[in-house]
């Protein structure tokens, strides 16, 4: 599956956590994926302007969106996630 030009290779390892482990605070999944909190919570905001994921509560605990669980199954394209460069 070909990636949008605005994602990151940790945007994927980052969807693919939230699926598994469901809603999850974002210093948990640094922790988990081996990344600093500060790049995760840049990508995840990316994702959320995208709608691959999106905010659960108050506390900031994420989880991926239907349109999320879309693209990590590969049922959607490029076209479907916007082309705009974000960083």
């Amino acid at each position: 599956m070909a990636q949008p030009n605005w994602m990151r290779a940790a945007d994927e390892d980052i969807l693919r956590h939230l699926k598994e482990e469901r809603p999850d605070y974002l210093a948990l999944v640094a922790n988990r994926l081996g990344m600093h909190l500060g790049y995760v919570e840049r990508r995840t905001e990316v994702l959320v302007e995208h709608g691959l994921v999106e905010q659960v509560s108050e506390e900031v605990v994420y989880r991926t969106t239907e349109l999320g669980e879309q693209y990590l199954a590969g049922e959607i394209d490029d076209s479907s996630l916007g082309l705009a460069s974000c960083d």
